[in-house]
């Protein structure tokens, strides 16, 4: 009995120290588009928007933008909650186009959230297939900063999704902690 307190009081102890390293994880799984997030609409007037479908990455929801006449399409926003970067910090996600082939950036920000703001470029991708590709980008430069992440959308073809959102970093262990070494502690 002793033994299964130590461990369930080890987990509570632990586990929000593990699980507290991404600021944002989204994977839009809520139905609707997040509260804090952002979108900016290009001339097409069709907005990021979440939308249930097998073409999730992960479970039934992810984020996807799409326009029906490419001479007016794209140029459309999809922006993050501001976030206060720590060194070691990733932005990562999982795009892919509907069908055929799509373009866009992934933008940072530390001014504000409007289209204007994002001056650093921190990835241009073009040709974009049909299966999920996962992107990632170090934000350590932008350390101690409050940054706005975004992924802007240039338009090939018809439509892009982007699903599985992260803004951080894995959980590291804690250096020396062993079952054993926490275990001799309550002894």
């Amino acid at each position: 009995m002793k033994s299964i307190i130590i461990a369930s009081i080890v987990v509570l102890l632990f586990a929000p120290v593990a699980l507290a390293n991404w600021v944002v994880d989204e994977g839009f799984e809520g139905g609707v588009m997040p509260a804090g997030w952002t979108v900016i609409s290009g001339a097409d007037g069709y907005d990021w928007f979440v939308f249930s479908h097998a073409n999730a990455h992960t479970g039934s929801y992810m984020a996807t933008v799409c326009a029906y006449e490419s001479s007016v399409g794209g140029d459309d926003w999809l922006v993050t909650p501001q976030v206060l970067v720590s060194g070691g910090d990733m932005f990562e996600f999982y795009a892919r186009a509907w069908y055929g082939t799509e373009d866009f950036e992934v933008r940072l920000s530390t001014s504000g959230n409007a289209a204007g703001d994002f001056d650093y470029v921190l990835g241009s991708v073009t040709g974009l297939g049909d299966a999920y590709v996962r992107y990632e980008y170090d934000l350590t430069p932008y350390a101690g900063q409050n940054c706005y992440l975004a992924i802007r959308w240039i338009m090939d073809f018809y439509a892009l999704c982007v699903d599985d959102v992260r803004v951080g970093q894995e959980a590291s262990p804690v250096e020396g902690a062993t079952w054993a070494a926490i275990k001799a502690m309550y002894q």
